[in-house]
């Protein structure tokens, strides 16, 4: 062999082995960089409670990390029941997607899960003839993968994923972060609903009267600070004892359910609804003045008389008066004296004939 091709044998050798070493160091480094999202996201599960956002943010997660075109995740109806259901999804057509459950009591499928908690290849898994029928109740869904979330000895949801946008399969390390964020998703889960349990009336599902007291006087100490309107309203079912006594408590629950749905419906994200008491509720407004308080009550007030509400024969209608008031920091010291204004202020509006908003000036 010639000096010439000795040379260049060495350089091709030499080429090699630095091109195997940076494959080596850009895996290294990618590892290490999907590490340091896993903790930041681990960091950021953990420190939230608002059981929403903390949904959203493991499927945005999952998205911006894997490149994930399509992603929902399934929970349980009620922390004492095992019955799964959509509960948040992206690049779905929602149209397509059933609300209701889709994972029953005795599920073969969670059980499965709960006893193998590592991401699952869905083709893999429709090859165990047990868990054919479960899987069917997802199919729609277009799984490439199934994704447990457990935490400790339950399992708390399932994370159903997609394709890939580029259409590439899922490496080992990809699924290693799913493994990882699943674990900790599956842990804030836990903690989210148990907050939220102890925070919302299981029957309403609007915030408990502590909660609505405590985020009163934050939202009162925040207005003087920044100088920013706050708003208070209380609303009550009309003649609500009555109906009780003519249809029954039954018969009220409904109704009182209803009222409770419709009012998370027609209030502003940023405001605060609660069950007061019976059938009080009052909604804290951040940033609302007087009028625009005043427009969000009177719209409630509108939809709650339109509404046909479920009886047993036909349907039935109530209607509700409220009381808005607008926090003042020289005449209200205590959170007690803004409470007290848009009392007076509904019982005004029971006074001149229910079913209308009155203003505390």
């Amino acid at each position: 062999m010639e000096n010439r091709d000795i040379e260049q044998y060495f350089k091709e050798m030499m080429s090699a082995e630095k091109s195997a070493d940076h494959s080596i160091i850009t895996s290294l480094e990618k590892k290490v960089y999907d590490m340091k999202n896993l903790i930041e996201i681990g960091i950021s599960l953990s420190s939230n409670l608002d059981f929403k956002s903390l949904v959203d943010a493991v499927l945005y997660s999952c998205i911006g990390q894997l490149f994930i075109d399509k992603i929902a995740i399934l929970l349980q109806v009620d922390i004492d029941s095992n019955c799964y259901y959509i509960h948040s999804h992206k690049g779905y057509d929602i149209t397509s997607i059933s609300d209701e459950i889709i994972l029953g009591e005795n599920s073969v499928l969670s059980s499965f899960l709960q006893d193998h908690p590592e991401p699952h290849d869905y083709e893999a898994l429709k090859k165990i003839p047990e868990l054919s029928e479960d899987l069917s109740a997802v199919d729609d869904l277009s799984p490439i993968l199934i994704v447990p979330m457990k935490s400790k000895n339950s399992l708390n949801g399932i994370i159903i994923v997609g394709n890939k946008m580029l259409g590439t399969p899922f490496t080992t390390d990809e699924k290693e972060f799913l493994r990882q964020l699943s674990r900790f998703s599956a842990t804030a889960v836990e903690n989210s609903r148990l907050y939220l349990m102890a925070t919302q009336d299981r029957m309403t599902r609007l915030h408990v009267h502590h909660f609505f007291q405590d985020k009163l006087l934050e939202e009162m100490k925040r207005s003087q600070r920044s100088g920013e309107p706050l708003s208070l309203f209380i609303t009550d079912i009309d003649h609500f004892k009555k109906f009780n006594d003519v249809y029954g408590h039954q018969q009220g629950d409904t109704v009182l359910k209803e009222v409770a749905r419709l009012m998370r419906e027609s209030v502003r994200a940023t405001d605060c609804a609660a069950r007061y008491g019976g059938e009080e509720f009052a909604v804290i407004l951040p940033g609302a003045s007087l009028e625009l308080a005043s427009d969000v009550a009177n719209r409630l007030r509108k939809t709650i008389e339109q509404h046909e509400f479920p009886g047993q024969n036909e349907p039935l209608h109530v209607a509700i008066s409220a009381g808005v008031a607008q926090y003042d920091p020289e005449c209200d010291l205590h959170k007690e004296d803004l409470i007290e204004r848009a009392d007076k202020a509904l019982y005004k509006a029971k006074e001149s004939g229910r079913n209308r908003v009155a203003v505390f000036r």
